[in-house]
């Protein structure tokens, strides 16, 4: 008898109401002035700010975020080493991030952009409303892209649920041993040292195996 099969996907929030964000640069002055022009966003944006890529790294073991500022010239490595680091963390994988670059500096943004950040602005020239823009324009990226995930995974789990129900009916247990027992036949005939099975009994034992390892059941 088969198993119903429902997973219901995730509903998630892409903007939320205060959006906890975190802000990497070395300059105090330029971290002032990136917190004014939040300030003056239409978005209420509750600001962690950052000076080292230790300090980062501290911030985001402990503290999921739905946005991180990173400034790409850092005394100590840049925003591209922090992107990868970010995107190998526990809790902010899949967090929104932007790249903030000097004016000009296309071929950092590109290959920020590449490397899976969602936006970049140029420090520069930011303003208030560019920073909204691209604080809401990331997290709907970055939102985006956690659908596609979720939607792969649901697609991989609804065929391994289909394909577990399927090997619990005898017919398809029955033809699956048949397939089996017909390839190593035609293995053994060539003289094929690939399975190591003396005769069709070792294969069954085998296969009781499955319902072990991959939760395929035969009884």
């Amino acid at each position: 008898m088969a198993v119903p099969i429902e997973i219901l996907g995730p509903e998630e929030e892409v903007v939320p109401t205060v959006i906890k964000t975190l802000l990497l640069d070395d300059s105090t002055f330029d971290r002032s002035r990136i917190r004014r022009l939040s300030n003056k966003t239409a978005l209420m944006v509750d600001l962690t700010e950052v000076g080292t890529i230790a300090e980062l790294k501290e911030a985001v073991a402990h503290q999921v975020y739905d946005l991180i500022l990173i400034d790409y010239r850092l005394p100590q490595g840049d925003g591209l080493e922090v992107l990868a680091y970010i995107q190998k963390s526990t809790l902010n994988s899949d967090v929104a991030t932007i790249m903030i670059t000097g004016d000009g500096d296309m071929e950092t943004a590109v290959t920020a952009m590449r490397n899976g950040c969602h936006d970049f602005l140029a420090k520069e020239a930011m303003t208030a409303d560019g920073l909204g823009t691209a604080m809401l324009g990331a997290m709907q990226s970055a939102a985006a892209h956690r659908d596609l995930v979720a939607q792969s995974a649901h697609q991989r789990e609804i065929i391994r649920q289909g394909l577990t129900a399927a090997l619990m009916d005898e017919e398809v247990q029955g033809t699956v041993v048949s397939l089996f027992k017909t390839q190593l036949d035609q293995a053994q005939h060539a003289n094929s040292n690939v399975f190591a099975v003396s005769d069709h009994s070792d294969l069954e034992a085998l296969l009781a195996t499955l319902s072990e390892d991959d939760d395929f059941i035969f009884t």
